[in-house]
């Protein structure tokens, strides 16, 4: 990009917003979280548990690409329509696989205990997950049916529509609000025909899918249902489900962000440091961006 260029971006970065889009990490390391998360909501544990032990095409560990591989052929050689020979396939199975799986594989390693002891039971080895790593599988399903549901409305136009939401109320922590996760203390409304020229586009929310959300009175409304259809989920999927009832929250579409600076800085290696960092600091080295043979140009917002 010429510099031209990148100042037009931080320009439109600064005075327009972004698309408050949740970023890659909401997905995981395999980015699959919310296909996992899609199978327990349709009570499909058996799949969520192959997901999750699936082989991974960027797994480093060697051992844990051995383990999945081992996994995925537990029933090779089994004489499927016996019960007792697939259990123990099954079980031999885990307790082997426990074997190369590290420390940073914590669900899988919680699955194959409990499978190990009690295979087959799928449901009840997906229960073994932390809570929050469970959580986590569900919230994801929030976060890719949201960006769909963003990357629509956003084709739409950047102006207020009939029929989008707007939350009128949303008090904090201290008023005895959730703060800017969940909804107590939140409230939306639709905008009718007559208030649209009332707001502007970074007024608009859309919704984290739940059994206690409002849907958007138009067409983002619609797609969202079709996200839902499509995905084979139901409003009904996501409550009842005691510590993993979904239900939901509000998320501005765009984010104008405050207090925003910006530089242009040259430089020639793509691994050269453009800021300092806390370890810089402490040996004493300083960012040097003063070279005249540079070829890459970057943008730093801050």
């Amino acid at each position: 990009l010429t510099e031209k260029s990148l100042e037009s971006c931080a320009k439109c970065f600064k005075e327009e917003g972004f698309i408050n889009y949740f970023g890659m990490q909401r997905f995981g390391k395999f980015h699959d979280t919310h296909e996992v998360g899609l199978a327990v909501l349709r009570d499909d544990f058996e799949g969520a548990v192959n997901i999750i032990m699936r082989v991974k095409e960027n797994e480093q560990s060697d051992r844990a690409k051995d383990a999945r591989k081992k996994w995925a052929r537990r029933f090779e050689g089994t004489d499927m329509s016996n019960e007792k020979e697939v259990l123990n396939s099954e079980r031999n199975i885990a307790k082997s696989v426990i074997k190369n799986l590290g420390r940073f594989n914590n669900s899988e390693v919680s699955l194959m205990e409990s499978l190990s002891r009690n295979p087959r039971q799928y449901k009840q080895a997906f229960n073994r997950i932390s809570r929050n790593m469970k959580l986590m599988f569900l919230h994801s399903v929030q976060s890719y049916i949201w960006n769909k549901a963003a990357s629509h409305r956003i084709g739409l136009g950047l102006e207020v529509q009939a029929g989008d939401l707007i939350l009128f109320q949303h008090k904090t922590e201290e008023e005895g609000g959730s703060g800017t996760s969940g909804l107590k203390g939140k409230e939306v409304c639709v905008v009718s025909e007559e208030d649209v020229e009332k707001y502007n586009i970074s007024d608009v929310v859309l919704p984290l899918i739940g059994s206690k959300i409002q849907f958007p009175k138009n067409s983002t409304g619609t797609f969202i249902r079709s996200l839902l259809e499509e995905n084979k989920l139901t409003i009904q999927n996501l409550s009842n489900r005691g510590e993993l009832s979904l239900g939901g929250d509000y998320r501005h579409l765009i984010v104008k962000p405050d207090d925003i600076d910006y530089k242009i800085v040259r430089y020639k290696e793509p691994t050269q440091p453009l800021i300092e960092t806390d370890l810089m600091k402490i040996n004493g080295n300083k960012v040097d961006l003063n070279c005249t043979d540079v070829d890459k140009e970057n943008m730093l917002i801050g």
